[in-house]
């Protein structure tokens, strides 16, 4: 769907917009400071499972 604007009609319109909720393009522009500086955690950033070991360790 890469029409321009102006050469669709509403119902277009509406799944463009739809489409772009979805999956924004990389220039799309944040809604807050928040947002804007919040870095993305890597897939493991938060830690894994404790394991049985990781507790008597721990004693």
């Amino acid at each position: 769907m890469d029409k321009p604007k102006k050469d669709m009609d509403k119902e277009e319109k509406k799944i463009q917009q739809l489409a772009d909720d979805i999956n924004p393009s990389e220039e799309v522009i944040p809604d807050s400071v928040a947002e804007a500086t919040t870095v993305p955690l890597a897939d493991d950033a938060l830690g894994g499972n404790a394991t049985q070991d990781d507790v008597s360790k721990s004693k």
